[in-house]
């Protein structure tokens, strides 16, 4: 059976609109249900977890800020709080600290701080409250069961009692209700 060139051509454009067709699908506009649209996860609300000195200065309190949760992060958290200890009427940490880094490896955070946490005030309730509101900070994340405090990427040498060479683990015990 031989297919004359007219024909030929009229039957591959309709072909080709079939195929159109079946591909589009045939749907009909009212059916169609657009999916809802989510919110990128690093664009949500999050709430960033920190801790900081009670005023009887024996404890820790919880503090919450909201944040993107792209900046929820033991780092940022860390950041936050030092800056909220410097808002505050007597803060406890030297000024100029910052948080240079944490690094998470098998549960363990390992802190990094500025020089000037070796001017950490030498007092051991001082120097117990700084440990309690960075482990207590970082342990609010699923990830961090232990803190090695550092300085500059090495074991501080802070005048005191506290021995600064071995990990921190949380202790609630010195966490209060108290906002």
């Amino acid at each position: 059976m031989i297919i004359k060139k007219p024909f030929r051509r009229v039957l591959g454009v309709v072909l080709c609109c079939m195929a159109g067709a079946f591909i589009s699908g045939c749907s009909h506009q009212e059916d169609y249900q657009r999916a809802p649209v989510h919110m990128v996860p690093a664009t949500m609300d999050s709430t960033l977890i920190y801790y900081l000195p009670c005023d009887d200065g024996l404890h820790v309190r919880r503090c919450e800020m909201k944040t993107a949760a792209r900046d929820n992060t033991p780092v940022e958290a860390l950041r936050e709080m030092v800056r909220a200890d410097k808002r505050q009427d007597n803060p406890l940490l030297p000024d100029g600290l910052s948080v240079n880094y944490v690094v998470v490896e098998h549960g363990i955070a390992y802190a990094d701080f500025s020089a000037e946490l070796a001017l950490l005030n030498e007092s051991s309730s001082v120097q117990e409250l700084f440990v309690h509101m960075t482990v207590d900070t970082l342990t609010e994340f699923p990830d961090i069961q232990t803190v090695v405090i550092q300085v500059e990427g090495q074991v501080p040498h802070i005048p005191g009692n506290i021995d600064w060479s071995t990990p921190f683990s949380r202790d609630t015990q010195e966490i209060t209700a108290a906002n």
